[in-house]
């Protein structure tokens, strides 16, 4: 699908951005294991550039860098061979926890997943069960972890019951050259496919009904091992502490992706054309052609100057930019790899 453009008709232009925008909304889904991984792993899941192992004692996850537009022409036209992808393997275990918790899929979800491996069917795997969560009942005493996912970034809960003790908690990560807690509070993991990022996490009770917030961070207990710190709160209520996983060096699906253009707009969000062969790229209502028309309708045809007002893209979030090819952008700059014109103020002019 092309994520640059939406043109044309609006009946179908709106049908198209309603399904485009639920779909853009499904939940980050677990598969059940039924033999098309390792036993030892009991839930699967793939984001955007990595996959996630879930065992009864650890969190597994692969990252690959995404190899640059660039290097895979340049591959295309050459006799040498291509560089390795970059890949790293990280592992997230809690330190003196329950070697043998339960653990169970939960809010099962409509959709199957199916394998269909080589020619012999003895292989094959079909209707495998997908899950919203997946539970692990007392990692320690009183303290329970659920992973679940939120338009495709992983998250995690750690429920603590009353009375239980969250200084008990301790992760210890492997596979990171540096762990860090940044001055904005977020875990930061520095592996060779690039930044992994936990956000601060946001640690609450409710109360009627409430989330009362509930200062507190992480803490480092050494270096591969991080802790939670907690603010004095009511002990008879459960408390959640609950951090957000992001790995965003790029932007893109698990299929092949193109940017052609990137620009910056005064408000500091991102804005990036381009095309994606990737059934679950990031989207947003109304950001991709749901056909290649290659063809502009007549009516923008004659009025080249509304093309502007026809156009949508995809808008990152502000601040923050995780861009492709690794760097940032300064307001106003472009990043540019094949013919097409950006204004930043307040709007992107493709070119068809």
């Amino acid at each position: 699908m092309l994520f640059a453009f939406l043109v044309g008709c609006p009946a179908a232009a709106a049908a198209e951005a309603r399904a485009s925008e639920v779909y853009g909304k499904l939940p980050l889904h677990f598969e059940a294991n039924r033999g098309q991984t390792h036993q030892d792993v009991r839930f699967l899941a793939r984001g955007s550039g990595y996959s996630l192992f879930l065992t009864p004692t650890e969190a597994v996850l692969t990252l690959i860098k995404p190899e640059s537009l660039a290097r895979k022409r340049a591959a295309r036209g050459s006799s040498k061979p291509r560089v390795p992808v970059t890949g790293t393997v990280l592992r997230m275990t809690f330190a003196g926890a329950n070697p043998d918790p339960r653990v169970t899929g939960l809010e099962e979800l409509p959709g199957k997943a199916n394998y269909f491996i080589g020619n012999d069917p003895a292989k094959w795997r079909t209707g495998v069960p997908t899950y919203a969560k997946v539970h692990y009942q007392e990692v320690y005493p009183g303290i329970d972890l659920v992973y679940y996912g939120r338009q495709r970034q992983l998250e995690y809960d750690l429920v603590v019951r009353p009375g239980a003790d969250p200084s008990a908690i301790a992760l210890r990560v492997t596979g990171a050259d540096k762990v860090e807690v940044d001055v904005q509070g977020d875990l930061v993991l520095h592996t060779a496919a690039g930044p992994i990022r936990q956000q601060k996490p946001f640690i609450y009770q409710e109360v009627g009904g409430v989330r009362k917030e509930i200062p507190g961070g992480y803490v480092l207990k050494g270096e591969q091992h991080v802790g939670f710190k907690v603010a004095p709160h009511d002990a008879r209520r459960p408390l959640v502490i609950d951090p957000v996983l992001s790995y965003s060096t790029y932007l893109g699906g698990s299929g092949q992706d193109r940017s052609h253009a990137i620009a910056v707009d005064a408000a500091g969000n991102a804005y990036v054309t381009g095309g994606t062969f990737s059934p679950d790229f990031p989207t947003t209502a109304g950001a991709f052609q749901a056909s290649d028309g290659r063809s502009v309708p007549d009516d923008l045809r004659r009025r080249p100057g509304r093309l502007r007002d026809a156009a949508r893209c995809r808008r990152l979030g502000p601040c923050l930019l995780h861009l492709p090819r690794r760097r940032r952008l300064r307001r106003g700059q472009l990043d540019r790899g094949r013919p097409g014109r950006q204004r930043l103020r307040g709007r992107v002019d493709p070119v068809l």
